[in-house]
């Protein structure tokens, strides 16, 4: 399959789309994913996956044979802007990754899409995304960001609504905060010459940057809710209707993939490097986030909520109808 979204990339480049972790959709605890509700018959599914720490449970169940076991012949296929995938879903693709500003923004253009799985939560104890500033910088608190330039790797995406929201809540306006895009293994650079007084830093970027002797004013996200989902799965809502045995089956796949990456440690670091190109030292140290495969639709209305407050969404939006129901409900 040949698509601008699917070139492969060196590590840097790949480990840009780490900011694809950011960001999430979530919900109330027990709310999860439904059962699927027709048989076990064979089913092909196209999925597409950015090529990060948020991708290895689909890797681990694809390299184990865990896909297979559950009757499902998958295909995964790399993209390099989570941003672009909603609008293929139903065409090129049948489940893509996908964060809360997406498909929030997707469901108020009028696209068919929903979550239709978890994927990813960050938590106070292993958050997954640091804000990073120069330990001489003066920088204590997130308040002092006012007229100060800050590199994030999408102006558009969670981590950056996140931050607009957290520095919102210590009395800084959102427009007083100078946003500056650059992909998210370039920011370090730039901090690091001076361009830029605070980067939202991905893993394996904030822990070099600490260690670096740079400091970390703590995770946006925790200024949310803690946990708060930061990655998940969509599809289209008229396919995911029709395929809810189908997507049961894929969850359950992804549930055994997660226990076999706390089990097997070890293996499953040499997966991540596989298909991420991370140097052996980076994939074997990298932290991984919190894996949660429910649907938690509180969470997405959390994060309805913090995108009109920093002003980017301006459209009614029915959450309740951009994750998969229950069945009957």
């Amino acid at each position: 399959m040949t698509s601008p979204l699917l070139a492969r990339r060196p590590f840097a480049a790949l480990a840009a789309v780490l900011i694809l972790g950011l960001v999430a959709t979530a919900c109330a605890p027990g709310e999860e994913t439904p059962p699927a509700t027709e048989g076990a018959g064979p089913a092909s599914l196209r999925v597409a996956f950015v090529p990060a720490t948020t991708a290895l449970p689909l890797h681990v169940a694809q390299a184990q044979g865990i896909f297979e076991r559950h009757n499902l012949d998958v295909t995964l296929s790399e993209a390099g802007n989570i941003s672009d995938l909603p609008a293929t879903l139903g065409r090129q693709f049948d489940v893509t990754m996908g964060t809360a500003t997406d498909l929030i923004r997707a469901g108020a253009a009028g696209l068919d899409v929903m979550q239709v799985a978890g994927n990813t939560v960050s938590t106070d104890a292993n958050p997954f995304v640091q804000l990073i500033v120069p330990a001489d910088s003066g920088i204590t608190n997130v308040s002092q960001l006012r007229g100060r330039t800050v590199g994030t790797p999408t102006l558009s995406g969670v981590i950056h609504v996140a931050t607009l929201y957290w520095a919102q809540q210590q009395g800084v306006e959102p427009t007083a905060i100078r946003g500056v895009e650059a992909p998210s293994p370039n920011l370090p650079d730039q901090l690091r010459a001076g361009r830029l007084d605070a980067v939202q830093a991905l893993e394996p970027f904030a822990t070099t940057l600490q260690r670096e002797g740079f400091v970390s004013l703590g995770s946006p996200f925790s200024a949310i809710a803690d946990p708060l989902a930061t990655n998940f799965f969509m599809a289209q809502g008229s396919w995911a209707e029709n395929n809810r045995g189908a997507i049961g089956r894929f969850v359950q796949a992804l549930r055994e993939a997660d226990e076999y990456i706390q089990q097997n440690p070890a293996e499953a670091r040499q997966i991540l490097q596989g298909f991420t190109g991370m140097p052996a030292p980076v994939a074997s140290t990298v932290p991984l986030p919190t894996y949660n495969f429910d649907i938690r639709t509180d969470d997405l209305r959390t994060w309805d909520r913090v995108m009109r407050s920093v002003g980017q969404l301006d459209r009614n939006v029915d959450v309740n109808r951009l994750v998969l129901a229950p069945a009957g409900s």
